[in-house]
């Protein structure tokens, strides 16, 4: 399992933050959102149709509203 903590580009501080507190932890990789505009993956890229489109505005809410989001990817 891969852990991401996706982080708002404007909250460095939560970033730093999360980057030394989990640093060494291979399974866990820190990111600072780049993306360019509000709900505007760049290419699709968490893409798909129904579900998934769903699934991704509620991550760019919380993302929005808490300053980073935990996402857990499987392995399988």
């Amino acid at each position: 399992m891969r852990i991401f903590v996706v982080v708002a580009k404007s909250r460095g501080d939560l970033y730093q933050y999360f980057a030394q507190g989990l640093a060494g932890i291979s399974e866990i990789e820190v990111i600072l959102d780049r993306r360019i505009g509000p709900h505007s993956p760049p290419g699709g890229a968490l893409g798909g149709q129904g579900d998934n489109r769903r699934m991704a505005r509620n991550i760019y809410e919380e993302l929005e509203h808490r300053g980073f989001v935990i996402v857990r990817l499987s392995s399988e």
